[in-house]
């Protein structure tokens, strides 16, 4: 498994949680994007493998969606940065803080999350944009993301046996997705509008039960490879195609060997291979996750963890005692 076991993986973003969500509500982005990406590089250092960062969010959005770069402080993890103490190499994806606006505001759905697969096959590509179509297992097979998105909503009801109008999609609160919001509304098919973060949903899409049955639109390419983790592990489907904004952009995935931009990315084409892990914490509570709650003397956390090998998800709940004497009276919660 990718040289470590799971809940290896779960230890790291416990930490990560346990650190970053005391700035819930803080204002301050840059911060806590600094103490997440350095507390990732120490946590990973002592992982038995050979982890190379072959993709980590760098860039923050806006509420008017304009991408902005993170100040990069001495310590904090970098893209192409190798961790870990072990013979074992593979490629991580890293999202420090997936919702950092919602975080620095107190708001619900801030989640740090790490996925791991053997070095190698996952494809890396610069932080910047990508449009993505994202379903869980039942519409595996029946999306095409070069259809227009009113036939995928069909689609993706016709698999689950429902009507249009009895199926969920979230898609980013953007001003570039007006016309996508008004093409899924006409078929009848309820939005749920986020201001930010796409991989929450993504995992909410895979669950059995789930009220999500879809994501659509353009967001953080990084999050899209970290996405495909999940649908890997949950057997659903991605489709992706890189959305780049200027010429500069295009001129970077020729770097990264993409020479067509235009080019639809499949879930293997993300990932390759079947041996992969996922694992993300709560910083606020959402739709699956609980946030990080502080008591005197310890927190608990809200882990989701899930592999290919074996295959399975678990949701881990755990308290954390955060001082010498916590718990000797009993952990409070």
């Amino acid at each position: 498994m990718v040289g470590a076991g799971a809940l290896e993986y779960t230890a790291v973003t416990e930490r990560v949680a346990l650190r970053v969500a005391r700035l819930e509500g803080s204002g301050d982005a840059r911060k806590a994007y600094a103490l997440a990406a350095k507390t990732f590089r120490e946590e990973l250092r002592g992982m038995p493998v050979a982890g190379r960062v072959a993709l980590l969010r760098e860039h923050h959005v806006d509420e008017q969606g304009r991408s902005r770069p993170l100040k990069e402080e001495a310590g904090t993890l970098r893209a192409g940065d190798v961790v870990g103490s072990g013979r074992v190499r593979v490629d991580l994806a890293v999202e420090p803080v997936e919702g950092l606006s919602l975080l620095v505001k107190g708001q619900e759905g801030a989640i740090s999350a790490i996925a791991a697969a053997p070095e190698g096959t996952m494809l890396r590509m610069p932080d910047m944009y990508m449009s993505k179509l994202i379903v869980g297992p039942r519409a595996r097979g029946h999306i095409d993301i070069d259809a227009p998105a009113a036939e995928n909503v069909e689609a993706i009801a016709a698999a689950l046996g429902r009507r249009a109008s009895e199926i969920t999609v979230v898609v980013l609160d953007r001003d570039r997705h007006r016309e996508l919001i008004e093409e899924i509304r006409r078929t009848g098919a309820s939005i749920h509008m986020r201001p930010e973060g796409d991989l929450t949903p993504s995992i909410a899409v895979g669950l059995r039960d789930s009220d999500v049955h879809a994501v659509i639109g353009i967001g953080g390419a990084p999050e899209g490879v970290l996405a495909a983790a999940v649908v890997k592990c949950l057997g659903g489907e991605i489709q992706a195609r890189m959305w780049p904004v200027n010429r500069s952009q295009v001129e970077r995935l020729r770097e990264y060997g993409l020479a067509d931009p235009e080019r639809k990315l499949t879930t293997d084409d993300l990932i390759s291979g079947d041996d992969v892990v996922f694992a993300a914490t709560g910083l606020t509570s959402g739709e699956t996750l609980a946030g990080v709650r502080y008591f005197r003397g310890g927190a608990r956390t809200h882990t989701v963890v899930m592999s290919t090998r074996p295959r399975m998800i678990r949701f881990i709940d755990t308290i954390h005692a955060l001082e010498p004497d916590a718990g000797l009276q009993g952990f409070q919660r």
